[in-house]
């Protein structure tokens, strides 16, 4: 089963933003926000944030779990309205965040999207700039926060997506996020039906990552696009999920085969990662990079061109 609907999903775990674009709330005897979404969330945060009654010190942690435009763009908007919250991530997203070219780019497209779901006007009240995004405290595979109530949250470093992918588990709730470590479902209810993989880092790594996820202990799968997976399905769809990676690694490979041309090869993969997961927040234009970075790490995995 996917769930898709602002509110609590679990005994203390609340789902937050907007389907495309999702975050996850987690409330011991401390709080801790997963994923830091984009700027335009702010329009939908308020208001449900206020519903679970969180107040202005209400938020101890926010985890980025990868320093990508569309997980980190709600993060300044956030240590504003918390002040005393602490930023988590690795230290290669710290890296990547302190670059002052990664952050302009942040500010660009996280601003060009609130202009494009049309929340220019409900958005005016909030500072939305994104003018430096800092990580306060590294974590890594060893490291482990206590929320209390028997809230333990681990993390697991997954690169391969980007270098700075991070997961969270919870074991007391059986939870993951998975974040884009994994392909996240776009068909509704049916977990069959999954965004294309997405190695933008390393395809080989990509599949380690993921083979490693599947052998938790899961009954929520909560992705930061589209909604949560609960139940046996949770488990299932990263299942589902390696076996999309072999068929589709197939897929490039044969396309590549038959044109010789990489790049024709980088715009059908990121026309088909557009009408997969019909992102609104992206263009075809974005995606292109995207496209050309998944199918030169595939083709390098396969052996099909030089590694170097």
């Amino acid at each position: 089963m996917l769930t898709d609907k602002p509110g609590e999903i679990a005994p203390g775990l609340f789902l937050l933003g907007s389907q495309q674009n999702l975050m996850y709330l987690v409330r011991g005897e401390q709080t801790m926000v997963i994923s830091g979404g984009m700027s335009w969330l702010a329009a939908y945060l308020e208001e449900q944030l206020a519903e679970i009654k969180i107040g202005a010190a209400g938020i101890d942690y926010l985890v980025i779990q990868h320093a990508h435009f569309d997980h980190v763009g709600a993060v300044p908007f956030m240590k504003r309205k918390y002040p005393a919250m602490k930023v988590l991530g690795t230290e290669s997203a710290r890296a990547t965040l302190s670059k002052d070219k990664v952050i302009q780019y942040m500010d660009v497209v996280n601003s060009a999207a609130v202009e494009q779901f049309g929340l220019k006007e409900r958005c005016a009240k909030f500072n939305l700039t994104i003018d430096g995004i800092a990580i306060d405290q590294v974590v890594n595979n060893s490291s482990v926060i206590k929320l209390g109530k028997g809230l333990e949250v681990n993390f697991i470093e997954t690169p391969g997506h980007s270098p700075c992918a991070l997961v969270v588990y919870i074991p007391a709730l059986k939870a993951l996020f998975p974040t884009d470590s994994a392909p996240c479902p776009i068909g509704g209810i049916e977990i069959d039906k999954l965004a294309r993989p997405s190695p933008q880092y390393n395809y080989g790594l990509y599949l380690k990552s993921l083979e490693r996820l599947v052998g938790y202990d899961i009954e929520i799968c909560a992705f930061d696009h589209y909604g949560a997976v609960l139940g046996e399905d949770a488990r299932q769809v990263l299942v589902n999920g390696m076996k999309l990676c072999r068929q589709y690694e197939k897929h490039v490979l044969d396309m590549y085969q038959e044109s010789g041309d990489i790049e024709k090869v980088a715009r059908q993969v990121a026309s088909e990662m557009m009408a997969a997961s019909g992102f609104e927040f992206s263009s075809g234009e974005l995606m292109v990079p995207v496209g050309r970075a998944v199918v030169r790490n595939i083709l390098k995995y396969l052996g099909a061109i030089d590694a170097h």
